[in-house]
């Protein structure tokens, strides 16, 4: 008995991770087709923001055009014309904020908190 109470708070913990959270949408997330793509060019690392269908998105970035050495996918909802952003992973708020603004006319994305 002494084992069962950690090892269920374990169990816990790992079911409430951000990790478990986006394994259990991954199916969904990878047959969800990019609506809308947006890039940022820098020097060295190139961002790229991708809007899916069923209300996903993924930010991430690449090293000289290579594979993807972060990514911070997550599901949004609309509120007017706002994207309300719900990281998997709250490093991504911390880097683009929680709102976001598609701007059709002028083919860009504004982020904010």
């Amino acid at each position: 008995m002494k084992f069962f109470i950690p090892l269920s708070f374990i169990c816990i913990c790992i079911s409430c991770s951000p990790g478990a959270k986006f394994n259990k949408d991954k199916k969904q997330f990878d047959a969800a087709v990019v609506v809308k793509s947006f890039k940022a060019v820098a020097d060295m690392n190139d961002s790229y923001f991708d809007i899916r269908e069923n209300n996903f998105f993924e930010f991430y970035r690449q090293l000289f055009d290579s594979v993807k050495n972060t990514r911070f996918p997550g599901k949004y909802t609309l509120k007017g014309d706002t994207m309300l952003l719900h990281f998997y992973n709250s490093k991504g708020k911390e880097l683009l904020g929680s709102k976001a603004l598609v701007l059709d006319e002028k083919k860009e994305i504004v982020f904010f908190k």
